[in-house]
């Protein structure tokens, strides 16, 4: 449980269903934790793709995943 892969996917789990819900009126939350979003805001050349929303949620899932996973294997390798 103390695993930053556990924590950061969860929380990216608790604002992808603010946001399905329809809580997060302007997905401001989810502009702030999803990379696909960064770089959809950023790049002009993107904005003209039509990117589906579950694409963004799971890229947002795996994207934190993968930091956690590899914060937790940093931790480790420090440790030892």
């Amino acid at each position: 449980m103390k695993s930053f892969r556990f924590w950061l996917f969860l929380i990216s789990c608790l604002v992808i269903t603010v946001n399905i819900t329809g809580y997060d009126d302007y997905n401001i939350l989810l502009a702030i934790i999803s990379p696909l979003v960064w770089i959809y805001e950023s790049f002009q050349f993107v904005r003209k793709a039509d990117i589906p929303i579950a694409v963004v949620y799971f890229t947002t899932l795996v994207f934190w995943y993968l930091i956690g996973y590899g914060l937790d294997r940093l931790i480790k390798k420090l440790k030892n």
